[in-house]
């Protein structure tokens, strides 16, 4: 099977979405969308699962969240049958000072929510199980833009990586949690939290995010 129809499974599979969002009118309006798109299953509104649905297939797990929400489950443990749901954010005027927040957040992508239709939502959906990171191209620019110039800052040299840091970072570009990581290199989630955190600190980034974003503009990864 070539690259391309393999692409094209991966992004034709089932997704079982969960929406947190605060008002009524964003979650009719979200959920009248999602149901428009026949490979979608809305598996929770306003609050998540307690326990993700088993299915005969193997779908792909995703939560569409608004800001407050987006922050109010980083308490939570996301995983859910040894990996993590994607998280999408969604929103009018998302910036990256919103996604560039301390801690292990995950953000998988931003859907703009000015702009989204179900031809897009669908779009955006496809592009985050296919690994990509989606979001506003105005958006994009700015968080590449403050990239730039925290890479400018790191002790006016080039960030230098160690061979486990290296395979580290190449493993969060393509979305890893923490516990694969781990069961990808060998090592403990101790030693991951470690090696992300020597990451950060290199790049002068917030969190896993940012982190990836700055690597990859300045091909690191």
């Amino acid at each position: 099977m070539n690259v391309q129809s393999s692409s094209h499974l991966k992004a034709a599979v089932q997704l079982d979405v969960a929406i947190l969002v605060e008002t009524e009118v964003l979650l009719r309006g979200l959920t009248s969308l999602l149901t428009q798109i026949s490979r979608v299953t809305i598996v929770g509104q306003r609050e998540l699962p307690s326990v993700w649905p088993e299915r005969d297939h193997d779908p792909a797990r995703l939560i569409i969240a608004t800001l407050p929400e987006w922050k109010r489950i980083a308490a939570n443990d996301l995983t859910c049958g040894g990996s993590r749901p994607l998280v999408l954010l969604i929103g009018e005027d998302i910036h990256s000072r919103d996604i560039s927040l301390p801690g292990d957040l995950p953000c998988d992508g931003v859907i703009s929510l000015a702009e989204t239709t179900v031809p897009t939502l669908d779009d955006t959906l496809r592009r985050a199980v296919l690994g990509e990171m989606p979001m506003p191209a105005g958006l994009a620019r700015e968080l590449l833009a403050a990239s730039r110039g925290k890479l400018r800052q790191c002790n006016g040299h080039s960030v230098a990586f160690t061979s486990r840091e290296k395979e580290t970072l190449s493993l969060l570009a393509q979305g890893y949690s923490n516990k694969q990581i781990a069961k990808s290199l060998g090592i403990s989630a101790h030693g991951v939290k470690r090696l992300v955190g020597a990451i950060l600190l290199k790049l002068g980034a917030p969190n896993r995010t940012t982190a990836v974003i700055m690597a990859m503009n300045e091909g690191l990864v």
